[in-house]
């Protein structure tokens, strides 16, 4: 029996369009609304405080949110 190598964590690059740096970290903001069943990205944000900021009025508004991070 052969034993399979773990698969390699993929990173993923966010180049925005506002300028900032390829290897920047940048944060995006997720939003699910399940009525029209859309996902929708917010940002990038470049503070964790500013991305923190959007998801909690999403979720204050009943929206399912998240951030994820890019460019670690």
């Amino acid at each position: 029996m052969t034993r399979m190598a773990p698969k390699r964590k993929k990173n993923k690059t966010f180049y925005g369009v506002e300028g900032y740096k390829s290897k920047q970290k940048v944060y995006l903001v997720y939003k699910l609304i399940e009525a029209d069943n859309n996902l929708i990205a917010d940002g990038p944000f470049p503070t964790l405080d500013e991305a923190n900021q959007a998801m909690e009025g999403y979720l204050a508004k009943g929206l399912c949110s998240w951030i994820v991070a890019y460019n670690e």
